[in-house]
Protein backbone atom coordinates (compact mmCIF):
# COMPACT_ATOMS: atom_id res chain seq x y z
CA UNK A 1 0.00 0.00 0.00
CA UNK A 2 0.88 3.56 -0.79
CA UNK A 3 1.12 6.14 2.02
CA UNK A 4 3.24 8.73 0.60
CA UNK A 5 -0.32 10.69 -0.67
CA UNK A 6 -0.68 10.98 2.98
CA UNK A 7 2.63 12.65 3.43
CA UNK A 8 3.75 17.00 3.16
CA UNK A 9 6.76 17.45 1.89
CA UNK A 10 8.32 16.83 5.03
CA UNK A 11 7.29 13.55 5.02
CA UNK A 12 4.77 13.79 8.01
CA UNK A 13 1.37 12.58 7.73
CA UNK A 14 -1.20 14.90 6.69
CA UNK A 15 -3.49 13.79 9.82
CA UNK A 16 -0.84 15.04 11.87
CA UNK A 17 -2.47 18.73 13.68
CA UNK A 18 1.17 20.28 13.26
CA UNK A 19 1.12 19.39 9.46
CA UNK A 20 -2.48 20.09 9.10
CA UNK A 21 -1.66 23.62 10.48
CA UNK A 22 1.04 24.27 8.46
CA UNK A 23 -0.77 23.19 5.05
CA UNK A 24 -3.82 26.01 6.40
CA UNK A 25 -1.06 28.68 6.79
CA UNK A 26 0.69 27.60 3.38
CA UNK A 27 -3.12 27.83 2.03
CA UNK A 28 -3.54 31.25 3.45
CA UNK A 29 0.29 32.84 2.10
CA UNK A 30 -0.94 31.15 -1.51
CA UNK A 31 -4.48 32.49 -1.12
CA UNK A 32 -2.94 36.32 -0.68
CA UNK A 33 0.08 35.85 -3.45
CA UNK A 34 -3.10 35.50 -6.11
CA UNK A 35 -4.93 38.80 -4.50
CA UNK A 36 -1.85 40.04 -5.49
CA UNK A 37 -1.93 39.07 -8.70
CA UNK A 38 -5.19 40.28 -9.39
CA UNK A 39 -4.28 43.73 -7.82
CA UNK A 40 -1.08 43.68 -9.56
CA UNK A 41 -3.64 43.03 -13.16
CA UNK A 42 -5.64 46.26 -11.90
CA UNK A 43 -3.06 48.15 -11.42
CA UNK A 44 -1.56 47.46 -14.82
CA UNK A 45 -4.65 48.11 -16.59
CA UNK A 46 -5.29 51.49 -14.93
CA UNK A 47 -1.35 52.46 -15.75
CA UNK A 48 -1.99 51.20 -19.49
CA UNK A 49 -4.95 53.25 -19.86
CA UNK A 50 -3.44 56.30 -18.59
CA UNK A 51 -0.37 55.88 -20.37
CA UNK A 52 -1.87 55.47 -24.01
CA UNK A 53 -4.08 58.81 -22.78
CA UNK A 54 -1.25 60.82 -22.25
CA UNK A 55 -0.37 63.71 -24.27
CA UNK A 56 3.24 62.63 -24.78
CA UNK A 57 3.46 58.91 -24.32
CA UNK A 58 6.94 59.16 -25.22
CA UNK A 59 8.20 60.09 -22.18
CA UNK A 60 11.17 57.44 -21.06
CA UNK A 61 10.18 57.53 -17.56
CA UNK A 62 6.65 56.74 -17.89
CA UNK A 63 7.56 53.73 -20.30
CA UNK A 64 10.12 52.65 -17.55
CA UNK A 65 7.62 52.56 -14.68
CA UNK A 66 4.87 50.67 -16.97
CA UNK A 67 7.67 47.99 -17.99
CA UNK A 68 8.46 47.86 -14.52
CA UNK A 69 4.79 46.72 -13.44
CA UNK A 70 4.89 44.47 -16.61
CA UNK A 71 8.05 42.65 -15.25
CA UNK A 72 6.38 42.77 -11.79
CA UNK A 73 3.44 41.24 -12.55
CA UNK A 74 4.40 38.64 -14.43
CA UNK A 75 6.96 37.84 -11.56
CA UNK A 76 3.96 38.00 -9.52
CA UNK A 77 1.91 35.25 -10.97
CA UNK A 78 4.87 32.95 -11.38
CA UNK A 79 5.37 33.22 -7.75
CA UNK A 80 1.71 32.44 -7.22
CA UNK A 81 1.46 29.77 -9.78
CA UNK A 82 4.30 27.77 -7.94
CA UNK A 83 3.51 28.63 -4.23
CA UNK A 84 0.35 26.92 -5.09
CA UNK A 85 1.55 23.82 -6.68
CA UNK A 86 3.75 23.33 -4.01
CA UNK A 87 0.97 23.04 -1.71
CA UNK A 88 1.02 19.36 -0.25
CA UNK A 89 3.73 18.14 -3.35
CA UNK A 90 5.10 15.18 -2.12
CA UNK A 91 7.87 14.47 -4.63
CA UNK A 92 10.67 16.02 -3.60
CA UNK A 93 12.14 17.03 -6.82
CA UNK A 94 8.55 18.90 -8.11
CA UNK A 95 9.03 20.79 -4.72
CA UNK A 96 12.40 22.13 -5.45
CA UNK A 97 11.84 23.06 -9.33
CA UNK A 98 8.15 24.95 -7.71
CA UNK A 99 10.29 26.74 -5.15
CA UNK A 100 12.91 27.72 -7.87
CA UNK A 101 10.18 29.14 -10.21
CA UNK A 102 9.11 30.79 -7.13
CA UNK A 103 12.73 32.36 -6.53
CA UNK A 104 12.42 33.67 -9.87
CA UNK A 105 9.21 35.00 -9.79
CA UNK A 106 10.49 37.14 -6.57
CA UNK A 107 13.35 38.00 -8.28
CA UNK A 108 11.18 39.41 -11.44
CA UNK A 109 9.27 41.37 -8.79
CA UNK A 110 12.40 43.00 -7.77
CA UNK A 111 13.94 43.82 -10.69
CA UNK A 112 9.99 45.73 -12.08
CA UNK A 113 10.26 47.37 -9.10
CA UNK A 114 13.63 48.58 -9.71
CA UNK A 115 12.70 49.19 -12.97
CA UNK A 116 9.85 50.98 -11.80
CA UNK A 117 11.74 53.05 -9.50
CA UNK A 118 14.04 54.47 -12.13
CA UNK A 119 11.07 55.33 -14.20
CA UNK A 120 9.87 57.43 -11.33
CA UNK A 121 13.28 59.00 -10.98
CA UNK A 122 12.88 60.00 -14.51
CA UNK A 123 8.92 61.35 -14.52
CA UNK A 124 10.60 63.76 -11.16
CA UNK A 125 13.04 64.97 -13.45
CA UNK A 126 10.76 65.58 -16.61
CA UNK A 127 8.37 67.16 -14.53
CA UNK A 128 10.98 68.99 -12.60
CA UNK A 129 12.36 70.86 -15.56
CA UNK A 130 9.33 71.81 -16.70
CA UNK A 131 8.93 73.85 -13.58
CA UNK A 132 10.75 77.34 -13.88
CA UNK A 133 12.75 78.68 -11.18
CA UNK A 134 11.94 82.07 -9.81
CA UNK A 135 14.86 83.47 -8.04
CA UNK A 136 13.88 86.12 -5.27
Amino acid sequence: MDNSKNLNQNGKDFSDPKSKKILQLEKQVSFGLWVQVFGQIIELKGLSELFHLEDDPNTIGEQQILTGVWIRTIGQILEAVSVTRQLGETDLVKLLQEQQLAITGDFLVSIGSAYEVIGGIHVLEEESAKIPRIVP
